[in-house]
């Protein structure tokens, strides 16, 4: 099930993307092709999946509603990636550069901002749904802020750390989670035990992607390794190694650069590997992972819950 987790809702899946084209059209086409340029881009669909197999495995039945709300997470998710790169100055995502590279700085911003309103327009004007997304989107920006408050300090926590991606990552899966279990009706014990697993499984999503700055393979990752590194994110593998006792200390040198050369970032990321770093974090988004699908116990065991596992199990396997 953990390769294959999306088969049981692959024509929802289908349907979403369906609903984004529809819904972000614009009949100015360097609009239009700006929004082709992001969702032809191979995003994973994650956040509206959790959204719909929350959905069906707390009972719910097939749903327009559910399908446009699933949608809208994916578009708010894009939003923040666009913003995002923007605001590291990365110039490559997915394999190819980045919308502010690609069509500038202030045609990015605009189509940010235009995926995030159009999100918003696929959802109900029910007040929990709006509290929710509004709560994830707080995080998000609140998140952001305190990562800029750490980038290239030395003396970072891993509790600094798991902070910072539970505002950054999880609390938008989270919310998509905790959504398809409210459209379903489900009662605040399974609301409460289904969006505690999708928070969890955040939270192992995003150490997955900080491992794989360091040891992805470009082909697979579509992202230069060691970008975090260079852009001063205190993420979990340079935490750990910087308390290496070898090469702790040349680690934190290169960390504290407001300017890397290439030639530091291949000297990091060597040492990085040298060390238990990469080891401990995927001890600890396994343990993460474990701790999520615990959450699922109340539920009533389906195939999409079966699906959810999978999803957990797919996090901490990926290569990408």
């Amino acid at each position: 099930m953990e390769d294959q987790w999306y088969l049981p809702i692959s024509d929802e899946l289908a349907t979403v993307d369906g609903i984004i084209a529809d819904t972000i059209r614009s009949k100015k086409p360097e609009l239009q092709e700006m929004c082709d340029y992001v969702t032809s881009s191979g995003g994973k669909r994650i956040r509206p999946a959790l959204c719909i197999l929350a959905y069906y495995a707390c009972g719910g039945t097939e749903s327009d509603e559910m399908l446009r709300t699933a949608s809208a997470f994916e578009l708010i998710h894009d939003a923040t990636l666009i913003h995002d790169d923007i605001n590291d100055k990365s110039e490559i995502r997915r394999g190819r550069k980045t919308v502010h590279e690609n069509f500038t700085v202030t045609k990015a911003v605009i189509l940010g901002d235009y995926f995030f309103v159009m999100g918003l327009k696929l959802i109900s004007m029910d007040k929990n749904i709006v509290e929710t997304i509004a709560d994830a989107s707080k995080a998000i920006a609140e998140s952001e802020f305190i990562q800029k408050e750490f980038e290239h300090k030395p003396i970072v926590t891993e509790s600094d750390y798991l902070n910072i991606i539970r505002g950054k990552t999880a609390m938008l899966m989270s919310a998509a989670a905790r959504v398809g279990a409210y459209l379903a009706n489900a009662d605040h014990k399974t609301t409460e035990a289904i969006s505690a697993f999708a928070l969890d499984a955040g939270m192992a999503f995003q150490m997955i992607d900080d491992v794989l700055d360091v040891i992805g393979d470009y082909r697979s990752t579509g992202k230069k390794a060691g970008m975090d590194i260079a852009e001063g994110k205190p993420t979990l593998p340079v935490i750990y190694a910087m308390s290496d006792s070898a090469n702790g200390k040349r680690i934190r040198e290169i960390f504290e650069k407001r300017e890397s050369t290439d030639a530091d970032l291949e000297t990091v990321l060597e040492m990085i590997r040298k060390t238990d770093a990469i080891d401990r974090c995927m001890a600890k988004a396994k343990e993460m992972i474990e701790i999520a699908i615990s959450h699922l116990s109340s539920i009533k065991d389906t195939v999409y819950k079966d699906s959810l596992t999978g999803l957990a199990r797919y996090i901490v396997s990926r290569d990408r």
